[in-house]
């Protein structure tokens, strides 16, 4: 059984394991996901996603949590990177892997329940992330949550003929509902009720 650490209305954010790489590996074989990540369409082998898990598993900077639908179905990642706990800082990160769950809702509240997580637990002020101006569902997402866009690299993407801008976006301590988190962190300690 996989250790589940937060559930919201819609997802769960649970431990990523080993065995989950070959499951992962054929999503990031698809340019049209991948654009979303890297700003252009990289592919990766299994050899490459498991040294991508053995490199999130043994980073100190670095939290990493599945992003599962209620019913247990893993269907993407979540990470704070570059944890900075002298300075309160960290960068976010996110994947859903299969369009089957894009537009949905799923990435909106496991991003906020992340942030959550960083503001709460990590004692974060500053998170930040970089997400592309071709990307407008994410861009809408992260402006849900209560991220704001701070700069642009402009035309600093190539998809064919035409540039696109990186956007930064960061959101505060003072924008999350921390009472929220405190909330689902007792409900979690007290477990069900009889």
């Amino acid at each position: 059984m996989r250790p589940i650490l937060f559930r919201g209305e819609k997802v769960m954010l649970g431990v990523v394991e080993r065995t989950d790489i070959p499951e992962i590996a054929p999503y990031f074989q698809n340019p049209a996901m991948t654009m979303y990540m890297y700003g252009y369409g990289k592919t990766t082998s299994l050899e490459e996603e498991h040294q991508w898990y053995e490199n999130t598993l043994n980073d100190p900077n670095n939290v990493t949590f599945g992003i599962l639908t209620l019913e247990g179905l893993l269907i993407g990642t979540c990470s704070l990177f570059g944890i900075n706990h002298r300075s309160g800082t960290a960068t976010f990160g996110i994947c859903i892997w299969n369009p089957e769950f894009w537009s949905q809702g799923y990435g909106t509240e496991a991003t906020q329940l992340m942030v959550e997580y960083g503001m709460f637990h990590l004692n974060l002020y500053n998170i930040d992330l970089i997400v592309y101006s071709f990307n407008p569902r994410a861009i809408q997402a992260y402006l849900k949550v209560g991220f704001r866009e701070v700069g642009r690299r402009r035309g600093a993407a190539l998809l064919g003929d035409e540039r696109f801008d990186k956007v930064w976006m960061e959101i505060l301590r003072d924008q999350v509902n921390l009472e929220r988190m405190q909330g689902m962190v007792s409900l979690m300690q007290s477990g069900p009720k009889p």
